[in-house]
């Protein structure tokens, strides 16, 4: 497609961007710096972005991330002509377009994208639900959270790992107790992303000790949580009670000092055992 009236051949510059050759690598790269160039000046801004979204609905994973790369880095005027196409799914069932959408909006991020990716937090495909979801915590915005919230109780586990993704980027420590609910969660994927929110607004370890309970499974996060926090040694008296996997995952999160003092207490011989190589190991490192 030559556009006559911009002096751009824009398909031989989308061929060079998009080559797998690697002999043709510079070129690649000098392509993909002029589609970035173009694409932020405001006499050819426009047109090149439309172009860039027609090509939205491609099955090569090439072209995708390099649309991905580009668009990203020409930013926020894209949003708009991304968001004029949002609702073309695709030429097939695959919902290409759609999901390379959500995908751009959400390496773009801003408030902006909140909005357009939140119409299909809802939708009867799990996976664009996901993709929806994800791209909502990727706007870093904390007006997505009524949105995310909707999600983390969707019945696909995929969706409810994106949903609490989201949150662990948005969350305040208003929402510490719906990332606590997260590690309670059957998928394991739900209760990483749940973890990484609580280790991001770093809250006092009292509060995430009072989640320790006989369940192994949910301690063994709660107590990864804690990786980072500075512990009270008051606070170990807490966890004498759980069973050996869950003291060892408090013991790789200690410092030192209370390893020491953990060391004292400690009756389970592997456990002894693990904890003198922890001491000394540490010591080495200082």
């Amino acid at each position: 497609m030559l556009l006559a009236f911009s002096g751009i051949d824009f398909e031989t510059l989308y061929d060079k961007s998009t080559t797998r050759l690697v002999s043709f690598q510079a070129a690649r790269d000098s392509a993909i710096a002029e589609f970035v160039k173009i694409g932020k000046n405001p006499s050819t801004s426009d047109t090149t972005i439309v172009f860039l979204v027609s090509k939205f609905d491609t099955k090569s994973s090439i072209e995708r991330h390099t649309l991905k790369d580009i668009l990203k880095e020409i930013g926020t005027p894209a949003i708009k002509w991304i968001v004029r196409e949002l609702d073309y799914r695709g030429s097939d069932r695959e919902a290409r377009s759609l999901r390379q959408s959500l995908w751009v909006l959400g390496e773009i991020g801003g408030a902006e994208i909140v909005e357009p990716a939140a119409r299909f937090i809802a939708d009867e495909s799990w996976a664009i639900r996901s993709a929806a979801f994800t791209t909502l915590g990727r706007s870093k915005s904390y007006e997505a959270l009524h949105f995310v919230l909707s999600g983390l109780n969707d019945t696909v586990a995929l969706v409810r790992k994106s949903a609490f993704y989201a949150l662990s980027e948005i969350a305040t420590d208003r929402e510490f107790p719906n990332l606590l609910d997260g590690l309670d969660d059957d998928f394991y994927g739900v209760r990483y992303a749940a973890l990484s929110g609580i280790v991001r607004l770093k809250q006092q370890p009292v509060s995430l000790l009072a989640e320790l309970s006989d369940d192994d499974s949910k301690n063994y996060f709660v107590l990864s949580a804690l990786a980072g926090i500075e512990i009270e040694h008051d606070s170990l008296n807490v966890i004498t009670t759980f069973a050996p996997a869950t003291r060892k995952v408090l013991y790789d999160v200690l410092p030192k000092q209370l390893l020491i003092m953990s060391l004292q207490h400690e009756m389970h011989p592997l456990l002894k055992k693990h904890l003198n190589k922890k001491i000394c190991a540490q010591g080495h490192e200082q």
